[in-house]
């Protein structure tokens, strides 16, 4: 019965996993783009306004429409930057995206510094730098004036909104400032500006969206897909809000005292987080001024540290704290390697000689305690059928022979439950370690990727159109590490050692489906992991055997 059923269990695995690889990915339409003005932040001069030949292209594709029901053409307006690109639209004359040149990576986020019922309107291009760009908007009632600054040292800007009330309709209090809009929609469509393959697409779950207030950090992972349950609305002072998926993060620091935040889903693809700046009064010519600090880069706390504004809170593991620092002190000892040893695919070589061989006592513990366990079985057996009618004296019967042969019925499990934390800590550092990306080590290009030796013409199911070798290695290692576990069992009883037999063939099979397309960096680790437990495998087959 337990091998049908952990067959049943590994099988169900296999088929799900495999649905996920083969069945096809819908394809959306593409995205139209709008041709846009680029301002390179090396240019030695300024440009107060664009000059008549530099083209800013605008088009009724992209048409929306106001508040009012006037039609609205996009303009989009790039100024580059040595870490950054920056495109700040007309319409509401918000950041609509920042791309991260070294990673080639664009955040699922628009609307950036946005101001409340002021969304859809155009905006005029005031001013206009090498790392500046200022926009206008002016009725009856108001003057908005929105200025990005781009760093030159690092991946942060600088957002200054100022506001001011020119008549007694002018209501300043109930101004709210859209930090940011997460918008998944572009993410999906394969030909969106925030791209769309199937690595991006499978690193959803992985987004999370945080606000930092006074009062705690709220944090919603698995941020792609939104409904009316996400709405919140809390006063309270906000230090920051952010946005996180694997390796990357995009904070706002507001420079101003607020009130409160509310997160309001637009649809199930988009939500908007807005900050409420503390309240002002509603007056004539009142002036108003909202600035932030932007961070827009990797995830590693050595740059979010650099800040002093408690960026480097956002970075988070595991919700359980125990997993979460024990992850965070792996991180640190592989940071500490890498600077000793620069490479990367050394650094996680020498982590896994360091862990397991921390935790080998702990390990060949459970060994030795699953030996006895398995050398008693044939009396245990015995005594089931023997008191199968008297559970409790079976027990009794049972302890007597555990304690008579010094064996402890959960040696075998506790100290593998000791270094489960490790294990999953290490796991998500690995992951999610974009130090990991693009490093390379012995024939492996990227270590955050599958290590794919070589691409075949033809795509096939499974494993697609790429040969990966080192779920292959792992594979072959976990089976000689499987075999040699069977030999060393001490058990008489024939059906044990024939579901052992079983396993040795389907987990190794189960396992290599599973990695195939893990980041190679992680697969590098487990390969490891395995190599050494067969070592410790092959050293118990030379010991005595329990009788």
């Amino acid at each position: 019965m337990e091998k049908r059923f952990l067959l049943a269990v590994i099988l169900s695995f296999m088929t799900l996993y495999a649905w996920q690889v083969v069945s096809p990915k819908p394809v959306k339409a593409p995205i139209a783009i709008n041709k846009t003005e680029t301002i390179t932040a090396q240019q030695d001069k300024d440009t107060s306004l664009l000059s008549d030949n530099q083209k800013t292209v605008t088009s009724n594709e992209n048409a929306s429409l106001s508040t009012s029901g006037a039609v609205l053409n996009k303009t989009v307006v790039i100024i580059e930057g040595e870490k950054l690109d920056l495109s700040i639209s007309n319409i509401g004359g918000v950041l609509d995206s920042v791309f991260i040149k070294e990673y080639d990576e664009t955040l699922p986020l628009t609307n950036i510094g946005s101001v409340f019922g002021f969304e859809n309107v155009e905006f005029v291009l005031k001013e206009q730098t090498a790392r500046a760009i200022s926009y206008t908007f002016e009725d009856e009632n108001y003057l908005i004036n929105k200025t990005y600054t781009l760093s030159k040292e690092d991946y942060s800007v600088k957002m200054d909104i100022s506001i001011q009330g020119k008549s007694k309709m002018s209501n300043l209090s109930e101004m709210a400032i859209g930090a940011y809009t997460i918008d998944m929609s572009s993410l999906d469509n394969n030909t969106g500006k925030f791209g769309g393959d199937a690595e991006k697409n499978r690193d959803k779950s992985l987004n999370e969206y945080v606000v930092y207030s006074t009062k705690e950090m709220l944090r919603k992972n698995n941020a792609y897909k939104f409904s009316p349950k996400d709405r919140v609305v809390t006063q309270d002072s906000v230090n920051w809000v952010g946005f996180r998926n694997r390796y990357y993060c995009a904070i706002f620091k507001p420079l101003f005292d607020t009130k409160g935040f509310s997160l309001n889903p637009v649809d199930k693809e988009r939500l908007k987080v807005e900050i409420e700046p503390l309240s002002v009064k509603a007056e004539k010519e009142q002036h108003v001024a909202y600035s932030f600090v932007c961070y827009f880069g990797p995830e590693k706390l050595n740059i979010l540290k650099k800040f002093d504004l408690s960026f480097e809170k956002i970075r988070r593991y595991y919700r359980f704290g125990l997993f979460d620092t024990i992850a965070k002190f792996i991180l640190s000892i592989m940071n500490l390697i890498y600077s000793i040893v620069p490479n990367w695919g050394v650094c996680i070589l020498l982590i896994s000689i360091i862990i397991y061989f921390s935790m080998y006592p702990l390990t060949k513990r459970s060994m030795v305690s699953m030996k006895r366990m398995q050398a008693m079985q044939p009396k245990v057996n015995a005594l089931k059928e023997k008191y199968k009618n008297n559970p409790q004296k079976m027990n009794e019967e049972m302890m007597k022979v555990y304690k008579e042969n010094k064996i402890n019925p959960l040696g075998g499990c506790l100290p593998m439950l000791l270094q489960t934390p490790v294990f999953i800590g290490l796991y998500q550092v690995l992951w999610r370690s974009v130090s990991l990306k693009g490093a390379s080590f012995l024939w492996i290009k990227d270590l955050s990727a599958p290590d794919r030796l070589f691409l075949l013409p033809k795509s096939f199911p499974i494993i697609g159109n790429e040969i990966n070798i080192l779920p292959l290695i792992m594979m072959i290692v976990m089976y000689f590490q499987q075999k040699l576990s069977t030999q060393n069992m001490a058990s008489a009883d024939p059906a044990q050692i024939a579901q052992q037999k079983m396993m040795s063939k389907i987990f190794p099979l189960f396992l290599g489906f599973i990695f195939y397309k893990f980041a190679s960096g992680l697969t590098l680790y487990f390969t490891m992991f395995y190599f050494f437990s067969t070592f410790t495998q092959w050293k118990m087959s030379k010991e005595p055997k329990v009788v």
